[in-house]
């Protein structure tokens, strides 16, 4: 991401077109009523719950798993740097943008990983890319593949040095990837934010940061540029209001309305919540009432036969998630867009929004219907 001296980024050229598969799993729990089996099983708690990223439900040209991977980087960063504040999607999309496209051209797994990985141009000073001043070999290859010279890598376009000292594991893993849409997104979040107090809603600070990145102003001016753009796109329904229109909208805000009702084994009906709660079928149940006049059956088991199937790169905002992490398809949740849900978790929690395009529930099946 930065040279070793100017700390300046130099981007490469090659970029790659995202095949993305987004994830939007639902954690909510199928719990059985009137005679049907119980489900519920613990998500496992992957630290993936949001609180309202403002984040559109998608953007155009920038792939699923990338944009879910900006609004989990600007959630994970307030706890890596909390002097920082004024941290947004729209932020780590500029810098995004500008340094591959959003990995435009290349397949971006759910879990994040890019392929064929993005390695920038030799950066021997002979002017390509912009390097005039050569960069020798810092990682013996190890991130870049070149024993001489350094290239920045990864969509974000990280040296090897620097991701080697503030690389971040955005997806825990285990493994800190430069190649990798989460690890990526969250070490640009973290290096923007820098060690000490920062505003990054105050475009002269967000400038600064961005110089940080890469000490060039024409860089800076571009990246602030698309960061605006970006902040002028309508925000995900996760934030109450929707960019989602017709039925689905309205299924999907009727969900969302009853975030922080407490989850109850059994509960919820057409009419909302039942002794005190909703299960995860209980809140679907209520939502495409109130929201479609549709009656779904009361179980998960059972609402895998509404509808009609749909893969998972095919999956649209309205849509139901059923998970299979029981050997029963156990759970079911609402596709929000952008590798998020809401769901009403298990017994101890609330109904939330989640990140679910990476994490627990991706090592899972999942029977994805459409029924609006």
């Amino acid at each position: 991401m930065t040279s070793t001296t100017k700390k300046t980024l130099l981007a490469s050229g090659t970029v790659l077109a995202p095949l993305a598969v987004v994830l939007g799993i639902c954690i909510l729990f199928v719990a059985a009523v009137a005679g049907g089996a119980a489900e519920h099983q613990d998500e496992g708690g992957d630290g993936t719950a949001l609180t309202g990223q403002g984040m559109p439900a998608k953007v155009d040209g920038v792939d699923a798993v990338m944009l879910a991977a900006y609004g989990r980087a600007a959630q994970q960063v307030t706890t890596l740097r909390p002097k920082c504040t004024g941290m947004r999607w729209s932020v780590v999309a500029g810098i995004g943008e500008v340094e591959s496209t959003h990995a435009a051209g290349h397949t971006i797994a759910a879990g994040g990983d890019i392929t064929p990985p993005i390695i920038g141009p030799r950066l021997d000073g002979s002017g390509t890319g912009g390097n005039t001043t050569p960069v020798r070999d810092t990682d013996h290859g190890r991130y870049d593949g070149d024993t001489q010279y350094d290239r920045a890598v990864g969509p974000m376009q990280f040296l090897p040095s620097t991701w080697e000292s503030i690389g971040q594991d955005g997806n825990n893993d285990g493994i800190k990837n430069p190649n990798n849409a989460f690890d990526a997104a969250l070490t640009t979040a973290v290096y923007l934010c820098g060690t000490g107090p920062s505003d990054l809603s105050n475009d002269a600070q967000l400038r600064q940061a961005i110089l940080r990145y890469n000490h060039s102003g024409q860089y800076a001016d571009k990246v602030i540029g698309y960061i605006h753009q970006y902040d002028t796109l309508a925000p995900n329904v996760t934030t109450g209001t929707t960019d989602v229109s017709g039925n689905a909208g309205a299924v999907i805000a009727a969900a969302l309305k009853e975030q922080g009702i407490p989850y109850v084994w059994g509960g919820g009906d057409i009419n909302g919540p039942t002794g005190g709660g909703f299960d995860c079928s209980g809140l679907m149940v209520y939502a495409f009432y109130q929201g479609a006049h549709i009656t779904l059956p009361r179980t998960s088991q059972e609402m895998r036969t509404v509808g009609t199937s749909v893969s998972r790169d095919q999956m649209q905002p309205g849509d139901l998630i059923v998970f299979n992490n029981d050997g029963n398809w156990g759970h079911v949740g609402l596709y929000l867009g952008g590798g998020q849900m809401v769901n009403a978790p298990r017994p101890g929690k609330n109904v939330e929004t989640t990140v679910v395009s990476t994490g627990y529930w991706t090592r899972y099946d999942w029977d994805v219907r459409r029924v609006l």
